[in-house]
Protein backbone atom coordinates (compact mmCIF):
# COMPACT_ATOMS: atom_id res chain seq x y z
CA UNK A 1 0.00 0.00 0.00
CA UNK A 2 2.96 2.30 1.06
CA UNK A 3 4.70 1.48 -2.53
CA UNK A 4 1.36 2.26 -4.09
CA UNK A 5 0.43 5.64 -2.68
CA UNK A 6 4.32 6.57 -3.43
CA UNK A 7 4.06 5.68 -7.12
CA UNK A 8 0.94 7.73 -6.80
CA UNK A 9 2.64 10.84 -5.97
CA UNK A 10 0.30 11.18 -2.80
CA UNK A 11 3.84 11.35 -0.47
CA UNK A 12 4.49 14.97 0.97
CA UNK A 13 7.23 15.17 3.08
CA UNK A 14 5.65 15.53 6.02
CA UNK A 15 3.81 12.07 5.16
CA UNK A 16 7.17 10.74 5.36
CA UNK A 17 8.28 12.05 8.24
CA UNK A 18 5.51 10.29 10.10
CA UNK A 19 6.41 7.06 8.07
CA UNK A 20 10.30 7.47 9.44
CA UNK A 21 8.72 8.25 13.21
CA UNK A 22 6.78 5.04 12.81
CA UNK A 23 9.93 2.98 11.52
CA UNK A 24 11.75 4.48 14.28
CA UNK A 25 9.56 3.09 16.92
CA UNK A 26 10.43 -0.51 16.17
CA UNK A 27 14.59 -0.75 17.22
CA UNK A 28 14.27 -4.21 16.64
CA UNK A 29 14.78 -3.66 12.79
CA UNK A 30 17.84 -2.28 13.05
CA UNK A 31 19.81 -5.44 14.82
CA UNK A 32 21.17 -8.08 13.06
CA UNK A 33 18.28 -10.50 13.28
CA UNK A 34 19.10 -14.07 14.42
CA UNK A 35 23.03 -13.05 14.45
CA UNK A 36 23.22 -15.19 18.09
CA UNK A 37 26.86 -17.00 16.92
CA UNK A 38 30.14 -15.20 16.25
CA UNK A 39 29.43 -15.41 12.14
CA UNK A 40 25.97 -14.08 11.64
CA UNK A 41 24.39 -15.47 8.27
CA UNK A 42 24.53 -13.25 5.37
CA UNK A 43 20.71 -14.02 4.72
CA UNK A 44 19.75 -13.14 7.93
CA UNK A 45 21.14 -9.52 8.25
CA UNK A 46 23.15 -7.00 6.31
CA UNK A 47 26.66 -8.35 7.13
CA UNK A 48 29.68 -5.76 6.34
CA UNK A 49 29.53 -5.18 2.60
CA UNK A 50 29.01 -2.23 0.39
CA UNK A 51 25.36 -2.57 0.88
CA UNK A 52 25.54 -0.98 4.01
CA UNK A 53 28.38 0.48 4.67
CA UNK A 54 28.88 4.08 5.61
CA UNK A 55 27.09 6.34 2.80
CA UNK A 56 29.79 9.22 3.10
CA UNK A 57 33.62 9.57 3.48
CA UNK A 58 34.56 8.79 6.91
CA UNK A 59 38.56 9.37 6.79
CA UNK A 60 38.09 12.75 9.03
CA UNK A 61 40.80 14.76 9.86
CA UNK A 62 44.17 14.36 11.99
CA UNK A 63 43.37 15.25 15.31
CA UNK A 64 39.62 14.58 15.34
CA UNK A 65 37.04 11.56 15.48
CA UNK A 66 33.75 11.13 13.78
CA UNK A 67 30.87 11.40 16.48
CA UNK A 68 27.23 10.85 15.72
CA UNK A 69 24.61 12.76 17.63
CA UNK A 70 20.80 12.97 17.76
CA UNK A 71 19.53 16.00 16.11
CA UNK A 72 16.43 17.61 14.61
CA UNK A 73 16.13 16.83 10.70
CA UNK A 74 16.09 20.78 10.28
CA UNK A 75 18.31 22.61 12.62
CA UNK A 76 16.02 25.42 14.23
CA UNK A 77 13.28 23.27 13.94
CA UNK A 78 12.55 21.42 16.55
CA UNK A 79 9.30 20.00 15.76
CA UNK A 80 11.25 18.47 12.23
CA UNK A 81 11.87 15.25 13.88
CA UNK A 82 15.00 13.36 14.80
CA UNK A 83 17.64 11.71 13.22
CA UNK A 84 21.46 10.89 13.53
CA UNK A 85 23.43 13.95 12.15
CA UNK A 86 27.71 13.61 11.74
CA UNK A 87 30.55 15.90 13.63
CA UNK A 88 33.95 15.88 13.90
CA UNK A 89 35.22 16.30 16.91
CA UNK A 90 38.73 17.80 18.15
CA UNK A 91 40.68 14.89 20.24
CA UNK A 92 44.10 13.95 21.22
CA UNK A 93 44.46 9.76 20.46
CA UNK A 94 46.62 7.68 19.41
CA UNK A 95 45.81 6.82 15.74
CA UNK A 96 44.86 3.39 16.69
CA UNK A 97 41.00 1.83 15.93
CA UNK A 98 40.78 0.89 19.45
CA UNK A 99 42.07 4.56 20.53
CA UNK A 100 39.61 6.42 18.26
CA UNK A 101 36.45 4.55 19.04
CA UNK A 102 37.07 4.95 22.77
CA UNK A 103 37.82 9.00 22.72
CA UNK A 104 34.39 9.10 20.42
CA UNK A 105 32.14 6.59 22.04
CA UNK A 106 32.95 9.01 25.15
CA UNK A 107 32.30 12.26 23.54
CA UNK A 108 29.04 10.35 22.12
CA UNK A 109 28.11 9.30 25.40
CA UNK A 110 28.29 12.73 26.64
CA UNK A 111 26.66 14.56 23.90
CA UNK A 112 22.87 15.97 24.72
CA UNK A 113 20.26 15.15 22.14
CA UNK A 114 20.23 18.30 20.34
CA UNK A 115 16.81 19.14 20.85
CA UNK A 116 14.93 21.70 23.25
CA UNK A 117 15.55 20.55 26.87
CA UNK A 118 18.97 19.01 25.75
CA UNK A 119 18.14 15.51 26.74
CA UNK A 120 21.20 13.20 27.87
CA UNK A 121 19.96 10.04 26.36
CA UNK A 122 23.18 8.42 27.35
CA UNK A 123 23.24 9.96 31.42
CA UNK A 124 24.25 7.39 33.96
CA UNK A 125 26.14 5.29 31.53
CA UNK A 126 29.67 5.36 30.92
CA UNK A 127 32.35 3.02 28.34
CA UNK A 128 33.76 0.41 30.17
CA UNK A 129 35.64 -1.36 26.93
CA UNK A 130 35.90 -1.87 23.93
CA UNK A 131 37.17 -4.91 21.97
CA UNK A 132 37.91 -5.37 17.61
CA UNK A 133 37.76 -8.94 16.76
CA UNK A 134 37.67 -9.99 12.29
CA UNK A 135 33.51 -10.10 12.65
CA UNK A 136 32.13 -7.57 14.99
CA UNK A 137 32.97 -4.98 17.73
CA UNK A 138 31.70 -5.03 21.26
CA UNK A 139 31.35 -2.15 23.52
CA UNK A 140 30.97 -2.53 26.92
CA UNK A 141 28.77 -0.27 28.79
CA UNK A 142 29.17 0.11 32.60
CA UNK A 143 25.87 1.92 34.52
CA UNK A 144 21.88 2.21 33.54
CA UNK A 145 20.98 5.04 31.40
CA UNK A 146 18.76 7.48 33.70
CA UNK A 147 16.94 9.14 30.71
CA UNK A 148 13.50 8.59 30.81
CA UNK A 149 13.03 8.48 26.89
CA UNK A 150 10.85 7.16 24.16
CA UNK A 151 11.31 3.95 22.22
CA UNK A 152 12.03 5.78 19.14
CA UNK A 153 14.65 8.00 20.73
CA UNK A 154 15.97 5.11 22.69
CA UNK A 155 16.60 3.11 18.81
CA UNK A 156 18.51 6.28 17.89
CA UNK A 157 20.66 6.60 21.15
CA UNK A 158 21.59 3.00 20.21
CA UNK A 159 22.55 3.50 16.49
CA UNK A 160 24.26 6.29 17.22
CA UNK A 161 26.62 3.90 19.08
CA UNK A 162 26.84 1.99 16.69
CA UNK A 163 27.37 4.41 13.72
CA UNK A 164 30.33 6.05 16.21
CA UNK A 165 31.78 3.12 16.76
CA UNK A 166 31.97 1.96 13.16
CA UNK A 167 33.08 5.17 11.82
CA UNK A 168 35.48 5.32 14.06
CA UNK A 169 36.92 1.99 13.94
CA UNK A 170 36.86 2.23 9.92
CA UNK A 171 36.20 -1.08 8.56
CA UNK A 172 33.15 -0.83 7.26
CA UNK A 173 29.72 -2.01 8.24
CA UNK A 174 31.25 -4.36 10.89
CA UNK A 175 28.75 -5.40 13.48
CA UNK A 176 28.90 -4.36 16.91
CA UNK A 177 27.80 -5.89 20.13
CA UNK A 178 26.84 -4.36 22.97
CA UNK A 179 26.83 -5.83 26.24
CA UNK A 180 26.73 -4.45 30.11
CA UNK A 181 29.29 -5.29 32.76
CA UNK A 182 25.98 -5.97 34.76
CA UNK A 183 24.50 -8.53 32.06
CA UNK A 184 21.88 -6.49 30.93
CA UNK A 185 19.83 -8.13 27.84
CA UNK A 186 17.71 -4.60 26.79
CA UNK A 187 18.74 -0.68 27.14
CA UNK A 188 15.49 0.39 27.82
CA UNK A 189 13.48 -1.16 25.68
CA UNK A 190 16.05 -2.30 22.82
CA UNK A 191 17.18 -5.92 22.91
CA UNK A 192 20.86 -5.81 22.80
CA UNK A 193 21.31 -9.72 23.32
CA UNK A 194 22.41 -9.78 19.33
CA UNK A 195 24.78 -7.42 17.10
CA UNK A 196 23.60 -3.88 15.06
CA UNK A 197 24.72 -3.13 11.95
CA UNK A 198 23.66 -0.27 10.19
CA UNK A 199 20.44 -0.37 7.53
CA UNK A 200 21.17 -0.63 3.69
CA UNK A 201 21.36 2.81 2.13
CA UNK A 202 17.81 2.53 0.84
CA UNK A 203 16.78 1.90 5.17
CA UNK A 204 19.12 4.72 6.14
CA UNK A 205 16.26 7.45 6.16
CA UNK A 206 14.56 5.95 9.28
CA UNK A 207 17.95 6.66 11.41
CA UNK A 208 19.74 9.44 9.38
CA UNK A 209 18.77 13.19 9.71
CA UNK A 210 17.27 13.19 5.66
CA UNK A 211 19.73 16.17 4.91
CA UNK A 212 23.48 16.12 4.69
CA UNK A 213 26.02 18.21 3.23
CA UNK A 214 29.32 16.16 3.10
CA UNK A 215 32.10 18.34 1.88
CA UNK A 216 33.56 21.08 2.24
CA UNK A 217 33.92 19.27 5.77
CA UNK A 218 36.07 20.57 8.93
CA UNK A 219 36.68 20.09 12.17
CA UNK A 220 33.69 21.20 14.84
CA UNK A 221 33.88 24.27 15.76
CA UNK A 222 36.13 25.71 12.45
CA UNK A 223 35.22 27.05 8.56
CA UNK A 224 36.08 25.78 5.39
CA UNK A 225 38.72 28.10 3.82
CA UNK A 226 37.74 28.76 0.67
CA UNK A 227 39.36 31.02 -2.53
CA UNK A 228 36.99 33.78 -3.52
CA UNK A 229 36.64 34.34 -7.25
CA UNK A 230 36.47 30.53 -7.99
CA UNK A 231 34.09 28.02 -8.15
CA UNK A 232 33.08 26.30 -5.03
CA UNK A 233 31.27 23.01 -5.30
CA UNK A 234 28.96 21.69 -2.17
CA UNK A 235 28.24 18.38 -2.12
CA UNK A 236 26.11 16.04 0.10
CA UNK A 237 23.03 13.83 0.59
CA UNK A 238 19.35 13.98 0.84
CA UNK A 239 16.22 12.29 1.12
CA UNK A 240 13.83 14.65 0.29
CA UNK A 241 10.31 14.82 -1.58
CA UNK A 242 11.24 15.26 -5.54
CA UNK A 243 14.38 15.16 -5.11
CA UNK A 244 14.08 19.25 -4.61
CA UNK A 245 16.98 20.55 -2.41
CA UNK A 246 17.05 24.27 -2.30
CA UNK A 247 19.89 26.15 -1.09
CA UNK A 248 21.18 30.10 0.29
CA UNK A 249 24.15 31.68 0.70
CA UNK A 250 24.41 34.16 3.54
CA UNK A 251 26.96 36.87 4.28
CA UNK A 252 28.15 37.25 8.29
CA UNK A 253 25.53 40.05 8.85
CA UNK A 254 22.93 37.19 8.08
CA UNK A 255 22.16 38.83 4.26
CA UNK A 256 21.27 36.51 1.81
CA UNK A 257 23.88 37.16 -1.28
CA UNK A 258 22.71 34.08 -3.56
CA UNK A 259 19.99 31.19 -3.48
CA UNK A 260 18.88 28.67 -5.73
CA UNK A 261 17.77 24.76 -5.86
CA UNK A 262 19.43 21.65 -7.49
CA UNK A 263 17.66 18.17 -7.72
CA UNK A 264 19.64 14.97 -6.15
CA UNK A 265 20.24 12.07 -7.92
CA UNK A 266 16.98 10.30 -6.60
CA UNK A 267 14.21 11.51 -4.35
CA UNK A 268 12.01 10.17 -0.93
CA UNK A 269 12.75 7.97 0.36
CA UNK A 270 15.83 6.64 -1.41
CA UNK A 271 18.92 8.87 -0.35
CA UNK A 272 20.52 10.56 -3.26
CA UNK A 273 23.41 12.57 -3.62
CA UNK A 274 23.65 16.36 -4.44
CA UNK A 275 26.45 19.24 -5.93
CA UNK A 276 25.66 22.92 -5.39
CA UNK A 277 28.15 24.92 -7.73
CA UNK A 278 28.77 28.52 -6.41
CA UNK A 279 31.23 32.01 -6.85
CA UNK A 280 31.68 33.87 -3.99
CA UNK A 281 33.48 37.17 -5.23
CA UNK A 282 34.04 38.81 -2.15
CA UNK A 283 36.38 37.93 1.10
CA UNK A 284 34.84 37.36 4.13
CA UNK A 285 32.24 34.77 6.62
CA UNK A 286 29.69 33.28 4.64
CA UNK A 287 26.85 30.55 5.43
CA UNK A 288 25.29 28.16 2.73
CA UNK A 289 22.53 26.19 4.11
CA UNK A 290 20.84 23.73 2.24
CA UNK A 291 17.51 22.95 2.86
CA UNK A 292 14.06 21.08 2.20
CA UNK A 293 10.67 23.00 2.65
CA UNK A 294 7.33 21.57 3.36
CA UNK A 295 5.15 20.10 0.62
CA UNK A 296 2.26 20.52 2.71
CA UNK A 297 2.71 24.40 3.19
CA UNK A 298 6.00 25.35 1.38
CA UNK A 299 7.09 27.01 4.56
CA UNK A 300 8.60 25.32 7.36
CA UNK A 301 11.86 23.48 6.74
CA UNK A 302 11.94 20.11 6.98
CA UNK A 303 15.21 18.77 6.95
CA UNK A 304 18.63 21.22 6.56
CA UNK A 305 22.26 21.31 6.78
CA UNK A 306 24.82 24.25 7.05
CA UNK A 307 28.18 24.87 5.85
CA UNK A 308 30.33 27.54 7.36
CA UNK A 309 33.06 28.68 4.86
CA UNK A 310 35.93 31.47 5.41
CA UNK A 311 36.58 32.99 2.21
CA UNK A 312 39.66 34.79 1.05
Amino acid sequence: AYAARWRNGRWTQSLLASWRRMLRRRPSTMRVAGATDASPSPSASPSATPSGTPSTSETGFGGTVPVYYIAPEALGWPESGLGLRRVWVPAETPDTPVAKAKAALVIALGRPTATEGQIKAWDGVSLSNIVIDSDRITVTLSGAPSADIADNIAGLAVQQLVWTAQAAVGQGNLPVQLTTTDGASRLWTVDISAPFTRPARAQQYTVLTDLWITEPSYPEGGTAVVPAGRPLKISGEATVFEANVQWQLSDATGRVVDQGFVTASAGAPNRGTFDISVTIPDAGEYVLKAFAVSMKDGAGEVANDSVSLTVR
